[in-house]
């Protein structure tokens, strides 16, 4: 029987993988606007606290139950007790979810980076307009807004068809050592801006929300930083499932538990120190919700002259590398459960048909987030979510990031913590020598900190989804 699965050359190139599914437009997009309208510095310390008590204690969980059991998210689950397998659907059908939104604004990242890089030809790469014009013109136009997405697919289709070893974690071998350098020199390049130093003010100081005019709320603050978690570190996705389960037997689960939550944390933190200082700088507003990736940053870039072209398209090639690495993680956790499904009915599928075949399906479920134009196509069967809640992308954001994903983390942590036992995991983790000196935090947190916390942030994420 062909074996279609594969596994990572080195525990370098699976730091990488991880880091890469975790580093993505949730670090670049999503966390900063997040921070950005949460305060600055005390969303920080929020976000912090959740990354410690869940973020590493649920990666831990996901990458001990794919590495024991070999397996994609249902399968491994399943092994676990057929019982569970309803657990690791929740994975694979978040990850398909969220790709049928993710691939549009990695899209929407390309058409920006060729737009700033014609630019430094002379040439007009968005019309004359300024951010907000820009951004509504664009998304108003079905077929460029398509053809950017077909474009993301082709990409992550080659990418992942080539296999672990010479695809997932080759292009991370690449594309996670770039993206930090093309972030530090951004941050570099930011910090000769008069007037930077305010964005480090309003990030790392409790004088920020006076600086920004910014309120903050305690309640929609940890609400928001625990999805942001969440969705940031690839976790409830089954991502780190299927990471996990081609991990060699010699490498320390525990340790990398905490590397990758705390390499994802910071480069979010370096991504707000790219942004919030050039907008400051720009007199630009760092409260401008999600359209601080788009409207706000184009109108930063155009407002520096000739040089905001060539940093913008820096930046938009930034946000392609992050967004790809996590596509990608999206689509191999899709495929993997395929190739394992096929594997069991004795019916065996090549690699390359298996991610066509999910390719296929991701595209057809971001086709219509493409002609919905974030709302503006009025289809009125999605505003049942509430005021602000009203387009097709909140819809796949809201069933994924708002009810699998937490639902999925708090089961995996209940399956392990209370139904296969500590030991179960410690047996995992300590496999070959390695040491679990942290059993004692991961035993309390599995079986009651964590789950706790998860459950706060289903519950609150619903009811935020539905304007309360």
């Amino acid at each position: 029987m062909e074996n279609n699965r594969g596994s990572f050359s080195s525990n370098l190139g699976f730091v990488l993988a991880a880091m890469g599914s975790a580093i993505g437009l949730g670090n670049l997009w999503g966390f900063p606007y997040k921070m950005g309208a949460n305060g600055g510095f005390p969303f920080l310390i929020i976000y912090l606290t959740f990354v410690i008590f869940c973020g590493v204690v649920v990666m831990c969980v996901e990458m001990a139950i794919g590495r024991k059991t070999g397996k994609s998210p249902v399968l491994a689950m399943s092994q676990l007790g057929k019982k569970y397998a309803f657990v690791g659907w929740f994975g694979v059908l978040s990850a398909t979810l969220i790709m049928g939104f993710y691939s549009v604004l990695i899209g929407y990242s390309f058409r920006y980076m060729f737009g700033f890089l014609i630019q430094i030809f002379g040439a007009s790469g968005f019309g004359g307009m300024d951010g907000g014009a820009f951004f509504g013109a664009y998304t108003g136009n079905i077929g460029a807004v398509v053809g950017y997405t077909i474009l993301t697919f082709v990409l992550c289709y080659f990418i992942v068809a080539g296999g672990i070893e010479k695809g997932i974690e080759k292009f991370n071998g690449i594309g996670i050592p770039a993206l930090f350098v093309i972030l530090i020199a951004i941050i570099i390049y930011n910090f000769t801006l008069e007037g930077s130093e305010q964005g480090l003010v309003f990030m790392f100081t409790s004088k920020g929300m006076e600086i920004a005019g910014t309120e903050f709320n305690f309640l929609n603050a940890c609400r928001t930083a625990a999805g942001q978690m969440l969705f940031s570190c690839s976790l409830g996705m089954g991502a780190m499932i299927t990471y996990g389960s081609y991990l060699d037997k010699k490498e320390n689960i525990s340790k990398n538990a905490w590397i990758i939550p705390a390499a994802d944390t910071c480069a979010a933190i370096l991504a707000g120190v790219a942004i919030f200082p050039a907008v400051f700088a720009q007199g630009q507003s760092p409260n401008a919700g999600p359209g601080l990736l788009f409207i706000t940053m184009h109108n930063t870039f155009t407002s520096m002259g000739f040089a905001g072209n060539i940093v913008g398209a820096l930046f938009y090639l930034l946000v392609i590398f992050a967004g790809i690495s996590s596509a990608i993680s999206l689509m191999e956790v899709s495929s993997a459960h395929l190739i394992d499904s096929s594997a069991a009915k004795g019916k065996p599928m090549s690699r390359k048909k298996a991610v066509g075949i999910i390719a296929g399906i991701m595209m057809v479920l971001a086709i219509p987030v493409c002609i919905d134009k974030l709302g503006g196509a009025g289809w009125g069967i999605y505003q049942f979510l509430g005021e602000g809640s009203k387009d097709l992308l909140d819809l796949y954001d809201f069933v994924s990031e708002g009810v699998m994903m937490p639902l999925g983390a708090v089961l995996m942590c209940l399956v392990v913590g209370w139904g296969k036992g500590m030991d179960w995991m410690a047996d995992e983790i300590e496999t070959q020598g390695n040491k679990f000196v942290t059993r004692g935090f991961f035993t309390v947190c599995v079986k009651y900190i964590t789950p706790a916390m998860m459950l706060f942030v289903l519950i609150s994420l619903a009811l935020s989804y539905v304007g309360l």
